[in-house]
Order: C-alpha cells, then sequence, then structure tokens
C-alpha cells in the first residue's frame, strides 16, 4: 500500500509524555497503511518528551513537529493539531497508547460518507499489561442519528475516530469546559454521519496520569452545562433542540422546588436513549433519574 491511497494525517498531542510516547510513536511508524502525515504539536513539557519527539522527527519526513511556546491547554491543543492537518482524512492520537498496526487500514476501508468512524480499544495497564476489559465492557456503540444518545453521556473516544477533515467545518472550536471528542462525534451524531466497527485497534493505556483518568466529574451542574452546549450548537436540530430545552426546564424548576415532576417525567419517558450508552443496570438508572430529579 503506497501513495496512491488518500493521504491520511494523524493529529498526535503531546505534554510530559516521556513514559510512553516512544512506544506509541514505533506503533504509528508501523502501519500497514504506508501514506501518513503524522502532526505532533507539544503543548510545552518540561520534561524529556520534546527530546524524544525530535530523535523521531529527524529520522521520519513525514512527522511534522511544533512546540507550542506556551502551554494552551488540552482541547486548544488538539484543536491546532487537527487544523495543521493537511490530509482529508485525520486520524487522532492519545501520546501514551500503542496502535495495532492495520487500525488506518481497517477505518480507511469502512468510513465511506461518513464523517467520523470510531472503534473499541483494549485496555492496557500502565505496565502494559492487558486488563481483558474494553470500551465495550461499559459502553454500547452507537451510529447515524444517534444525538440524542449522546446527550449525557459520550461512547467515542478521540484515540479511536478517524475523522472528515469537513466535519471542523460544523464547528467553528471546541468549548472551554468540554472533552473534543464528545464534541466531535456529537456535530457528526447531528448530521447522521457517525459509523462504528467493533474491531480493538488500539492498546489504551488507563491510568491515572492520562486526562480522562483524571477526570471524575459526573455531578448534576456538569450535565446541565453540557446540555446547554447542546442547545446553542450550530447543527442540533429543531426537533432535539425542543427536547433539550424540556429537560433544561425541569432542571429549571428544581431552583424553585426540592423536586422536579417535569424533569422525573421526561427522563423516565426517554432513559432507553438518554442512558444508553452506559451500561448500567436499571436499578442504577431509577436511582439516577431519582437524583436527577431532585434539588439535593
Amino acid at each position: 500500500m503506497g501513495n496512491n491511497k488518500p493521504l491520511v494525517s494523524i493529529a498526535l498531542c503531546t505534554f510530559n509524555g516521556e513514559k510512553y510516547i516512544a512506544e506509541q510513536l514505533v506503533s504509528i511508524l508501523n502501519q500497514d497503511y504506508s501514506n501518513l502525515e503524522i502532526v505532533i504539536i507539544d503543548d510545552k513539557s518540561n520534561d524529556n518528551t520534546v527530546n524524544i519527539l525530535k530523535s523521531f522527527s529527524d529520522k521520519n519526513q513525514n512527522i511534522k513537529l511544533v512546540l507550542n511556546e506556551t502551554n494552551i491547554g488540552f482541547n486548544n491543543n488538539f484543536r491546532k493539531a487537527l487544523d495543521l492537518c493537511s490530509a482529508e482524512y485525520i486520524a487522532i492520537a492519545d501520546q501514551d497508547d500503542v496502535w495495532v498496526e492495520n487500525k488506518i487500514t481497517r477505518l480507511m476501508e469502512n468510513i465511506g460518507d461518513n464523517l467520523l468512524i470510531y472503534h473499541d480499544s483494549a485496555y492496557i495497564n500502565n505496565l502494559g499489561e492487558p486488563t481483558n476489559k474494553s470500551t465495550l465492557s461499559h459502553h454500547r456503540f452507537v451510529k447515524g442519528n444517534c444525538a440524542k444518545n449522546l446527550l449525557y453521556y459520550n461512547c467515542v473516544s478521540g484515540h479511536t475516530c478517524l475523522i472528515k477533515k469537513e466535519l471542523l467545518t460544523l464547528t467553528a472550536g471546541f468549548p472551554t469546559h468540554f472533552y473534543y471528542d464528545w464534541w466531535l462525534a456529537y456535530t457528526a451524531a447531528c448530521r447522521s454521519k457517525i459509523t462504528f466497527i467493533i474491531d480493538k485497534l488500539v492498546l489504551h493505556r488507563k491510568h491515572e496520569e492520562s486526562s480522562t483518568g483524571k477526570d471524575k466529574t459526573d455531578a448534576k451542574t456538569t450535565r446541565i452545562a453540557h446540555l446547554k452546549l447542546f442547545y446553542n450548537h450550530q447543527e442540533t436540530p429543531n426537533n432535539l433542540k425542543n427536547f433539550i430545552q424540556l429537560l433544561l426546564d425541569g432542571y429549571k424548576e428544581l431552583d424553585r422546588n426540592h423536586f422536579s415532576s417535569k424533569l422525573f417525567k421526561t427522563l423516565l419517558l426517554n432513559f432507553n436513549s438518554l442512558f444508553y450508552v452506559r451500561k448500567r443496570s436499571l436499578f442504577s438508572i431509577c436511582n439516577l433519574i431519582l437524583r436527577e430529579s431532585k434539588s439535593k
């Protein structure tokens, strides 16, 4: 497979990733899809990451290395990397994973006319040992017209994504306090242009130092903020916007009352879609609906 295949850009952002970045870069360079451009942006690392990156870029002409003069943060750095990618197709990489050698090939074979395709990932620990779990162990995947499924929970991780650059034109930027991959997935879902394959194409390292490992947020105030972002998204269709407003009205009722019957009814009637993505028991879902419907 050579340059007769479409160019694929890989957006890789780094920050203090000296522990695992070399292993990740080797797995990317060993992809069986050879027509690759690798765009790496380091967000002002203060460990040995930059030296490792320079050693790889010096030996590989398809690596474009950019070093930020100041730390601009996770979301802004990924947006910068994505915008610097020159190919129509862009894959996203985390600094501490390991890619299966046919990852790009499988995604390119299956993206079709979608704006975004994603896949399952096998989890490994900080030592690189398998945990015998994957994303599908605790999430259900969605595709097509599935924006409603993504209002409360996300099943699309950036490191699993291949997108068409066209998707970036549908959103001016990434919200500051929101995951960029969730935002991209929701945007594609609003156009019914999202799909998945169940291949495990990445060994995804789960550890406390990762950005997702640090996140423990599941607060009601955060969910309300997310709903407002979705409501104001330029791609949200009117029927979904009306539904989001119904949810927000229910939460607003909690400013006046201890219990919101409006929110309780809305969540109960729509639990199959709103809570489909996160695998949990019916008992757990009922408890969640009750907690959401109470002011405290």
